[in-house]
């Protein structure tokens, strides 16, 4: 991995685990969060104009940016119907782990990606099992059923969710590419067209739902200064990985090294949100920060 897109990745690490403390502080539901990464989108929409016209683009590319706000869609939904119901210093890292295992795997079942070596296998391994200490806070949660919750259900469903997109939107970067886009120009368009499709997606199902009808009222006393700020980090932030996946070949090692905002995201969790400390979560997210660092090298 470059230099550059090594740069990237973290700065949007520390952006990532900021909108997610946030969006937990301030009763997360579903609306909340696609409605501000919607109007991230909004605001940036001028970007639109960077690189070649989006007429120049493929028809494939199309169908790859509607299955990528899906998956996107999913991701915040399952996110922040995980915080309404656990503590973000234990269900952020969860959702964010899973995907290092997952993305690899599926990416040399579909895509043909090299096959990982030994060292990337055992610390992907060390990132799953931190992930699963840190639910084990005390005596009483060290049983199977700590891992059988809605909060652990919904934090599957987000990691899912960034499975699909992040292998799709790899497909989408190279499409634009293609057709004359640079890596910055492809990932600064992308990410707005893919908050705009998200919520698109959105919408119906935010009719649907009795529950994030109800919370939406609510996001009014928010004000819309907050809403706006919120959403232009949900889109910088995935918007710099996506720079970064046109700069690098294997989406793999992005796709690991985003999981830095892990222990970032633990330490807002315990510093900020007041949630409690525990052994296991120091213990896991230093097992996890190891097998981040052999991914990483």
């Amino acid at each position: 991995m470059s230099p550059a897109a090594l740069a990237l990745v973290l700065v949007s690490v520390c952006m990532h685990a900021g909108w997610n403390v946030l969006g937990k502080r301030n009763t997360p539901s579903l609306g909340a969060f696609v409605l501000a990464y919607g109007a991230g989108g909004v605001v940036m929409l001028p970007l639109l104009v960077l690189g070649p016209s989006l007429m120049a683009l493929p028809g494939s590319f199309w169908g790859w940016l509607a299955l990528s706000g899906l998956c996107q869609m999913l991701y915040m939904g399952g996110l922040a119907w995980a915080y309404a119901r656990g503590e973000v210093s234990v269900l952020y890292p969860i959702a964010r782990a899973l995907p290092v295992v997952l993305v690899p795997l599926v990416s040399i079942a579909l895509l043909g990606s090299r096959v990982l070596d030994a060292q990337d296998g055992l610390g992907m391994a060390l990132v799953v099992a931190g992930a699963l200490c840190l639910p084990l806070s005390h005596p009483e949660a060290r049983r199977f059923s700590t891992y059988f919750t809605p909060a652990m259900g919904f934090a599957l469903l987000a990691a899912a969710g960034t499975v699909g997109y992040s292998l799709i939107d790899k497909q989408a970067l190279g499409l634009m590419q293609s057709a004359g886009h640079s890596g910055l120009t492809a990932g600064a368009v992308f990410m707005v067209l893919q908050a705009v499709m998200t919520l698109t997606w959105a919408v119906p199902l935010l009719a649907l739902l009795p529950a994030e009808r109800r919370r939406l009222p609510a996001l009014r006393q928010q004000g819309l200064t907050m809403l706006i700020t919120t959403g232009l980090m949900m889109t910088c932030t995935y918007g710099l990985v996506l720079m970064a996946m046109a700069m690098t070949d294997e989406v793999s090692y992005v796709v690991a090294l985003r999981q830095l905002s892990i222990p970032v995201g633990v330490l807002m969790g315990v510093l900020w949100l007041k949630e409690p400390a525990s052994t296991a979560k120091t213990l896991g997210t230093l097992v996890m920060l190891a097998g981040l660092v052999m991914v990483a090298l």
